[in-house]
């Protein structure tokens, strides 16, 4: 017996609404990614844009590290929900950024998350952060993100509990 293929709309669909509940749910997430929209996805890989505003920058009017840091974990995250339209996207057990460039209020970021590998315990991903200048792409960040994705099994006495 095959799987019935995953459509196109069904997997942009249940991305829409994977990002909306955690924008919806993490007030960090809220607070800094509610402005980010998915421009395409296919299994594995998420691309969004973000257009930068006063709360991504620090003091010196740059985005700042930890603005950086959260857009690889959300990312990464919608990344692994596009692999295979699962509603978890793990829990962090590593992450490495890189920081390339700079970006300013008014710029849009595009972000590139990529599942590499979705095991049954495991993901690996990446994330590529660049500003968009016209029709160039100038790398900003990048980061290496492993997370947690083991789904867990009810015990006994949960399934009969709903």
């Amino acid at each position: 017996m095959t799987a019935t293929p995953i459509t196109q709309e069904a997997r942009s669909q249940h991305l829409q609404a994977v990002r909306q509940r955690l924008v919806s749910n993490a007030p960090l997430y809220g607070f800094l990614l509610s402005p980010s929209t998915i421009v395409r996805s296919s299994a594995g890989e998420v691309v969004l844009h973000l257009p930068l505003e006063a709360s991504h920058v620090n003091s010196r009017g740059t985005l700042h590290g930890a603005v950086s840091s959260a857009i690889v974990d959300f990312s990464t995250g919608l990344a692994i929900a596009s692999h295979d339209l699962r509603d978890t996207t793990g829990a962090s057990v590593d992450m490495h950024v890189s920081y390339l460039g700079t970006a300013k209020v008014g710029d849009t970021l595009e972000i590139v998350a990529t599942a590499e590998k979705v095991g049954g315990s495991m993901a690996f991903t990446n994330c590529k952060i660049n500003r968009i200048d016209g029709d160039d792409r100038v790398p900003v960040s990048m980061g290496r993100h492993t997370k947690f994705v083991k789904i867990g099994q009810k015990k006994p006495e949960e399934k009969n509990q709903g």
